[in-house]
């Protein structure tokens, strides 16, 4: 081989290493600016597989009780996201916020207060009110933490630290995530990958990698650790790691 013809082939390899850094560093960008729909759309499917077990979570007069309460709060807040008018909407806005605060201490540890302080938290999310929505998160989770909605509570609690600039208490949020609610967690393959960029975007390239690697390993069939290998990639491409 001359030497143009070895210049040739470093240009191309240079090119498509460029290209594929590019890439890599769009998706977590946008993965980034995004991840409030992404786990929005995850916190969804989430409540509706889980809804079903209700009844056997707690006993059938408070599950029956409590449910009601939550179907009246689950009503009010369909009519408020679709109410127009400001002031109705904030009229409606404060009884849905009452009712949550009553129902979540008459029935403190069942799955309907829990649901509630999370429909609590997602009110307060959209109005970007980050820190309140932040605790009411933790609320949420520190009801039950052994039920199905802990994990989303945890995940939406994460999302929340991160919007108000509190990147280590995101980190500490999806770190219980990756600790302690990897299996049967729908929002499990998220939170690694969450965690993954958090440890990115601080520079600490040796957990990222570790996490990414954690992803693949253990929900290897998720999306979300195909794009893991693409920064796992990047990263030993860009000399971050090894």
């Amino acid at each position: 081989m001359n030497q143009k013809q070895t210049d040739t082939r470093d240009m191309t390899a240079s090119r498509e290493t460029t290209e594929n850094k590019t890439f890599a560093e769009r998706l977590g960008e946008y993965i980034a600016s995004h991840r409030m729909l992404i786990l929005g759309i995850a916190i969804g499917i989430a409540l509706a597989l889980a809804g079903v077990g209700i009844y056997s979570a707690v006993s059938e007069n408070a599950a029956a009780a409590s449910s009601r309460a939550m179907e009246s709060v689950e009503t009010k807040l369909e009519e408020w996201s679709k109410e127009t008018d400001e002031t109705k909407k904030a009229d409606l806005e404060k009884t849905i916020l009452a009712d949550i605060e009553a129902l979540s201490k008459r029935w403190p540890r069942s799955i309907a207060a829990q649901r509630a302080l999370l429909r609590k938290a997602g009110i307060l999310s959209q109005k970007k009110e980050w820190p309140d929505a932040e605790q009411a998160a933790l609320d949420a989770f520190g009801r039950n933490k052994s039920s199905y909605a802990a994990p989303v509570a945890l995940s939406l609690a994460a999302v929340a630290a991160e919007e108000s600039g509190n990147i280590d208490a995101a980190i500490g949020h999806y770190e219980t995530l990756a600790k302690d609610y990897i299996k049967d967690n729908p929002l499990a393959a998220n939170a690694l990958f969450n965690l993954g960029r958090l440890y990115e975007s601080k520079g600490d390239y040796a957990k990222a990698k570790t996490t990414y690697e954690k992803l693949v390993a253990e929900i290897g069939t998720s999306e979300w650790a195909l794009l893991a290998k693409n920064r796992l990639i990047f990263m030993v491409s860009a000399g971050l790691a090894k």
